[in-house]
């Protein structure tokens, strides 16, 4: 098994534990994914944006799209986001799912036209100016999976924690659950058994969203090239919870004895060995993390039209620059009893709580999109292309520089560029009621892992009145990944011990409703 085709992710937490950071990989992905927020027409439409306009979405899509805008506009979107995940881990199958209301975007165009559009006359016809909030990322999952787990324990992350971490290795040497090989240049094996069945349960929790307040100017020069900015402020708040549990054994004085034939658990008649050889125990591995920020970025678009029934257009977002302020804790519970069907414990085993307070910054990736729309006699059909250079992820902290080569160097071998397609449609059914559909691929950023994201989109729009119109949409995303809920070094990949794997199946509903106004 190559162990660089698994995605080490959120899930990972006790691999952090010993260091004031508690950066990763995943994290670096998590917050600098963007849900290109819009309208419930876009969205029904698979979310193109690049070369459309007249629609509320330019302010954080291509704000030269704001140059189509001959009246000014105001709207609200709201959604419902529904998660539906499954996991196969080790052979059994699990379910979890979690659901929420919101709104994932609000905002207002404001139409200046020119004396140049009043009196009919060539060059600029209008410079609108466009204010909107926009949900980039809803962050609020749950994710839960089970198995019996037969070649390795979670005891074996934490004896890899120990050879790096002082502080940890006489803390969790106390817990009964490790001892020393003999030849103490490799550190700690798990007393816990490895090659037996234990039940393992891995729960994840994440909450929050990433939200961005936009400003953004449109012009139209000749109804043939328009050109816009946008500046965005991102503020996120980012709350992850994992509790991993694992019920198993601990060894037989003589499989201690293979490894550290001197140990007090090697033989059948010491006291520790009486009081907890061959006993049952729980562990309860606790991380949660909280992280804040703010940040901004800039946006550049421009829409051409070579005819009257073709729109090209082209946006380039520069990397957020977010401040982050992130505080984690992290501990582990060990309890002991006579048996497997045993429910009261004989001993306890608390570790220390191990807990960092850090402020840093990170550079999400630079982002590029491309897209053509085509304007039919009762539709339209558009396309984008859009890329996005994670493999420019970077962590920095002036006053740390150093502290963050180690990770950005693995940014950099991890992650690559990853491009995202989008297709969509829009036809009149009536003088009043739109239909429309859509479908996305969304690239995978990680090198070594197998990752497919797609999403199908359907809506309707409704005219209501000359001035007020009202959009549906509904989106469904599916993306399968693996994972793996700890992660064990070279030394155990050596003796052919590896992390066990879950299959990730999420699927994403989202219900949105866009009511607005022309005025």
């Amino acid at each position: 098994m190559n162990i660089k085709k698994i995605i080490l992710s959120v899930f990972v937490s006790s691999a952090f534990w010993g260091y004031a950071q508690a950066q990763s990989v995943d994290d670096a992905v998590t917050f600098s994914k963007d849900g290109n927020p819009a309208s419930a027409r876009i969205k029904g439409m698979g979310n193109v944006q690049t070369s459309l306009g007249g629609d509320i979405s330019a302010i954080n899509g291509n704000p030269a799209g704001l140059g189509f805008f001959s009246r000014s506009d105001i709207s609200i979107t709201l959604d419902y986001l529904r998660n539906s995940n499954k996991a196969d881990f080790l052979g059994t199958n699990s379910n979890s799912s979690k659901g929420n209301f919101g709104i994932s975007q609000a905002g207002i165009v404001f139409n200046f036209p020119s004396r140049n559009q009043i009196g009919g006359y060539a060059g600029w016809q209008n410079v609108n100016v466009g204010i909107s909030y926009n949900k980039k990322h809803n962050f609020n999952n749950s994710i839960i999976y089970s198995g019996v787990n037969k070649e390795t324990s979670f005891v074996n992350n934490l004896t890899d924690i120990m050879d790096y971490d002082k502080n940890f290795e006489s803390d969790f040497y106390n817990s009964y659950l490790v001892e020393e090989f003999a030849d103490a240049t490799k550190g700690y094996f798990p007393l816990a058994v490895e090659f037996d069945d234990k039940d393992q349960i891995n729960d994840v929790l994440t909450k929050g969203s990433h939200n961005t307040t936009a400003i953004a100017f449109g012009g139209n020069y000749n109804n043939k090239f328009y050109i816009g900015g946008t500046l965005g402020l991102s503020f996120f708040k980012y709350e992850k919870s994992k509790i991993f549990e694992e019920n198993g054994l601990t060894k037989l004085a003589v499989d201690v004895a293979k490894h550290n034939p001197d140990s007090e658990f090697a033989d059948p008649t010491s006291a520790d060995y009486i009081k907890f050889g061959d006993k049952s125990y729980q562990l309860l591995d606790d991380y949660s993390q909280i992280s804040e920020g703010s940040g901004v970025d800039f946006k550049l678009g421009m829409i051409y039209k070579p005819t009257t029934d073709w729109n090209i257009g082209l946006t380039i977002t520069t990397p957020t620059l977010l401040s982050i302020t992130e505080t984690t804790n992290a501990f582990t519970d060990v309890s002991f009893f006579p048996d497997m069907n045993s429910n009261s414990s004989f001993y306890t085993y608390e570790s220390d709580m191990y807990s960092s307070d850090e402020d840093y910054n990170i550079a999400t990736p630079w982002k590029f999109a491309l897209g053509a729309t085509k304007f039919f006699n009762r539709g339209l059909l558009s396309a984008e292309m859009e890329y996005l250079t994670y493999n420019t992820i970077r962590y920095s902290n002036p006053s740390r520089f150093s502290s963050y080569q180690g990770i950005n160097n693995t940014l950099k071998d991890e992650l690559k560029g990853a491009i995202n397609v989008r297709v969509g449609g829009e036809y009149l059914l009536t003088n009043t009621i739109s239909g429309r559909a859509g479908f996305n691929y969304l690239g995978n950023p990680y090198k070594y892992s197998e990752e497919s994201n797609m999403s199908g989109s359907v809506g309707l729009g409704f005219k209501l009145s000359n001035s007020i119109y009202a959009d549906i949409a509904l989106v469904h995303q599916v993306n399968t990944f693996s994972v793996s809920p700890y992660k064990l070094s070279n030394f155990w990949h050596d003796s052919g011990s590896f992390e066990p794997i879950a299959d990730l199946n999420l699927r994403r509903t989202n219900a949105m409703f866009t009511i607005g106004a022309k005025f």
